[in-house]
């Protein structure tokens, strides 16, 4: 379960406002909006590295700001790539979000076998694709069950056939109990992926649909009403 209660978040201006969201168990929730700034904000919120909010913040009813981060223990966090230095090793990004996810050694091993990447670990991320380390990395995450998730434009750029993959796996994991919060501007993609999708813009939360509903609305609409960016806006 992922929760807000009328966050709030005041820099030079008023970057999150009375936000107030309440993602289920095997729930998916799309919050789109224009530019990174309020989303950005929201994912250091979640990670514990902003700490300058007001309101609730919870993860499986565990409040952030008290829990001395053992609600870590219940999230994963992935976004888009290229935050990865080019001459890191594989194995050496492998072993990081093992750690980071507490997986258990013999499950890991038995990944990597499965996976077919258990020799590739002396290669530099250059020798990747972008699209190979996201698939591994959320195969990866899928790992750990009863999680909750929040990804942050993790599906950006990528092909087809890896984003018809991960629709599959937010399905997957909805049937095991997760939670899932999606943060990005693809109206696209957004009612494929998640029950509910929210729309922000300077700050609040202006509009929230279903899924179902949305997918018969005129999608190119609601991008230029709330995500196109405007001189005058």
């Amino acid at each position: 379960m992922i929760k807000t209660t009328g966050l709030n978040l005041k820099k030079e201006i008023l970057e999150i406002s009375h936000l107030d969201l309440h993602i289920h168990d095997g729930e998916s929730y799309s919050l789109l909006a224009s530019g990174d700034r309020a989303q950005d904000h929201l994912v250091n919120i979640f990670l514990g590295l902003e700490e300058d909010y007001q309101g609730n913040v919870l993860v499986n009813d565990i409040d952030i700001r008290s829990s001395q981060n053992s609600y870590t223990e219940h999230l994963v966090y992935l976004s888009s790539g290229n935050q990865w230095p080019q001459d890191l090793k594989f194995s050496h990004l492998l072993s990081f979000f093992k750690e980071k996810l507490a997986l258990d050694k013999n499950v890991f091993e038995e990944f990597l076998i499965r996976s077919n990447i258990e020799n590739l670990g002396h290669k530099k991320i250059s020798n990747f694709d972008e699209s190979e380390i996201r698939q591994i990395l959320f195969s990866m995450a899928r790992l750990k069950k009863n999680m909750n998730f929040i990804f942050k434009d993790f599906m950006k750029g990528m092909p087809p056939d890896i984003t018809l993959e991960f629709k599959k796996g937010i399905e997957e994991l909805k049937e095991g109990g997760s939670s899932i919060l999606y943060l990005g501007d693809d109206v696209f993609l957004a009612p494929e992926i998640s029950d509910r999708i929210g729309f922000m813009k300077k700050g609040k939360l202006r509009l929230e649909l279903t899924g179902t509903k949305m997918r018969k609305m005129d999608l190119k609409e609601l991008y230029f009403k709330f995500l196109a960016e405007r001189l005058n806006d």
